[in-house]
């Protein structure tokens, strides 16, 4: 299986910062400390990326001078799944379903403004074990790669209106060609890691031509995803099962308490502490969910109500009215 190791690996090949000899060298010893340490992929990338710091004398920047040498088909199965996607809005609403297949902690959400929909990239429990360098390095590579996502992945002539990076302001020598390329300011210091892109021209990237091995790739994210060892925050465990139980009578907190193994309290007191609560996790799923539904237009309000556990069509009207204002 290709994963995101592979990727960045890859991408240091591409830029001129790593040697073939010395791709392969790390490959190999990341497979010996995964088998012989029990180190988990995240681990190993954490070494990586220390590695290819050190070696090129780089800061955090080094992240986004990588992300500009990605290719679609580094990413493996992910990679190969946005390119099946139905419009721009799928591929992006695909990462953030899949999410677990790059990184067990990172959430990636759309949110739709009333003028700009926002891909943000969250971090839901950083290490604090971790070098801040290596850590942003990580975070600058992943909103780089989801910034070149409408060109690179699907085709599409889509420019973001501003990318913003959550951190300190790298060397300028390793991310200032990132404008000229993504062709759209490069702001850091920010709230959040997030892209901005003009809502009107995002709707209107509805349908591109048919992706007839979208179906059998989905099948196998799923499978995949299920073997994947769980080490993430209990927000993500939490939006995990609901998404797995929507529309069911099994969608309640005793329940997904139950099937994480945790009693409700402590469910909802880790919520807490993550600064998330349940009521708000099942509707960030379930809003995923109708916005994908209805972008496919093959589903009536009512089919879409049943799907997502409303008791009434009107309650989900009422919903998307309360959506489209946030």
């Amino acid at each position: 299986m290709v994963t995101p190791l592979d990727a960045v690996l890859g991408a240091a090949v591409q830029a001129g910062c790593l040697t073939s000899t010395e791709q392969d060298r790390m490959l190999e010893q990341a497979e010996v400390s995964r088998h012989q340490h029990k180190f988990s992929i995240w681990q190993t990338m954490v070494t990586v990326w220390g590695a290819l710091l050190a070696r090129n004398n780089a800061d955090h920047g080094l992240g986004i001078a990588l992300a500009l040498h990605a290719r679609p088909q580094d990413f493996g199965l992910m990679g190969a799944l946005v390119c099946q996607c139905e419009s721009l809005l799928d591929g992006y609403g695909m990462l953030g379903r899949y999410s677990l297949l790059l990184h067990p902690d990172i959430a990636i959400q759309v949110i739709k403004h009333p003028r700009t929909v926002e891909i943000r990239y969250t971090l839901a429990r950083p290490d604090p074990r971790v070098p801040k360098a290596i850590l942003e390095a990580g975070q600058l590579w992943a909103l780089t790669n989801l910034a070149r996502l409408p060109k690179e992945a699907l085709g599409v002539e889509v420019t973001p209106l501003c990318v913003e990076f959550a951190c300190t302001m790298p060397c300028p020598d390793l991310w200032q060609a990132a404008e000229a390329v993504l062709g759209c300011p490069v702001r850091f210091g920010q709230k959040h890691f997030r892209i901005l892109f003009d809502r009107t021209e995002m709707e209107r990237q509805r349908e591109l031509s048919p992706r007839p091995g979208r179906d059998y790739l989905e099948e196998l994210a799923r499978r995949m995803e299920a073997e994947v060892p769980v080490f993430s925050s209990m927000a993500v465990q939490v939006a995990r099962a609901v998404r797995e139980r929507l529309g069911t009578p099994s969608m309640t907190m005793p329940h997904i308490a139950s099937a994480l193994g945790v009693s409700v309290r402590t469910l909802q007191r880790r919520l807490a502490a993550e600064g998330e609560s349940f009521r708000s996790l099942v509707d960030g799923v379930r809003r995923t969910e109708a916005e994908r539904l209805l972008q496919a237009g093959q589903h009536t309000k009512g089919q879409i109500s049943y799907r997502l556990g409303y008791a009434e069509q009107s309650v989900l009207a009422r919903t998307l009215k309360r959506w489209s204002a946030s």
